[in-house]
């Protein structure tokens, strides 16, 4: 379902309920905005359609504190409710089988993408599960979502029974982060971009696709306490990335919804955060508070963290088997052929995933 469907299927729904009875209704799509009525009010408030679509195609099940990732403002629980309206009338969740928008199409015996814009982070792993085969990753954005029988992967860093080694680096990245420590149990495995399982060569690790939110100010603060513990395999460039001011203006902080722009690259997360809380800038789902971060720009810091849970999953003994994450920046592809991710062919976008593996990690990787 592209966003054009989604808007359409959406301007199909009056009236929806919360889970604990609470009605909205009046409801309407004016441009980017839906706009309802909550029960007893007589005003109108909006939700932006772009956050709604992301909200659906991106996560399942969906609920309000995923919601509060994904919709600025205090409307979490009617964007949750009217998506639910939304799968009731037939909707279908294309977290749980690939659109066949989204599907490569065969012609004359090979895979090629339709026309229509397809998320890049589809674009990779439709590319990798090509190279690997599709009975060795796993991906919500294949048709294949993680859950927490595939892999460990909490909320909380003390869950994972990391040695001293790990959870000392782990009490070094959460003072950077200004973190309370105030962590649930919650799994984070449906988060995982992917995963791959017993392959032959690779054996069984995460794979992320690293877009832009990823390369932030909180982010450079963790690589000097993970390089203590893993290998360099992509940390140099990241780091790399992070120090790219140009980049930091004009994509990282885009992506965070954040207008204002930098002078320098900040010297720590503490300083960014400062100049965040000066910025006069809007809170939203991309800058708000989140559990453990209790403060503006929290949720840059938690995506840091789930980042660093990410990187030293593999050394939990409640993940035995798994090996060092691999990690592919969007930035590196777009970089390598000087133009946007989106406009890089698939056959392309496979040649350059198979040059990292070898430039970055020293593996070679039979094709499927």
């Amino acid at each position: 379902m592209n966003k054009n469907e989604f808007k359409q299927k959406l301007s199909s729904i009056k009236t929806a309920i919360s889970v604990t009875g609470k009605r909205y209704r009046s409801i309407q799509i004016f441009g980017d905005s839906l706009e309802f009525v909550r029960e007893n009010k007589t005003k109108s408030e909006r939700i932006s359609v772009t956050e709604l679509y992301e909200l659906f195609t991106k996560e399942n099940p969906i609920n309000i504190s995923i919601a509060k990732s994904y919709i600025s403002g205090r409307v979490q629980s009617p964007a949750v409710a009217i998506l639910k309206e939304l799968k009731s009338t037939g909707a279908k969740n294309i977290s749980k089988n690939i659109n066949p928008e989204l599907q490569p199409i065969v012609e004359n015996g090979k895979r090629k993408l339709p026309n229509e814009k397809v998320k890049d982070e589809t674009r990779f792993f439709i590319g990798l599960s090509e190279l690997l085969g599709m009975d060795y990753l796993l991906s919500k954005s294949i048709g294949k979502p993680i859950n927490s029988s595939h892999i460990f992967l909490s909320n909380s860093f003390e869950n994972y029974n990391f040695n001293k080694e790990v959870n000392d680096c782990y009490l070094q990245i959460l003072t950077d982060l200004k973190s309370n420590y105030m962590f649930s149990s919650d799994s984070l495995s449906h988060h995982i971009d992917g995963v791959i399982i017993n392959h032959p060569v690779l054996h069984s690790r995460i794979v992320e696709f690293d877009e832009e939110q990823h390369f932030t100010p909180a982010r450079m603060d963790t690589i000097p306490h993970l390089q203590d513990i893993l290998p360099d395999n992509y940390f140099s460039i990241f780091k790399k990335i992070c120090n790219d001011k140009n980049y930091l203006n004009d994509y990282v902080l885009k992506k965070h919804r954040i207008k204002n722009k930098l002078d320098n690259v900040p010297k720590s997360f503490i300083e960014f955060v400062g100049w965040l809380e000066q910025s006069n800038e809007k809170s939203s789902g991309y800058i708000c508070k989140k559990n453990g971060f209790e403060f503006f720009g929290g949720r840059i810091a938690q995506r840091a963290y789930y980042d660093c849970l990410r990187d030293t999953a593999h050394l939990s003994s409640k993940n035995s088997g798994f090996d060092i994450p691999l990690r592919f920046a969007k930035k590196k592809f777009e970089e390598i052929e000087n133009t946007d991710f989106g406009l890089i062919s698939m056959d392309r976008i496979k040649e350059i995933i198979l040059e990292i593996m070898s430039n970055d990690y020293k593996m070679t990787i039979p094709i499927a």
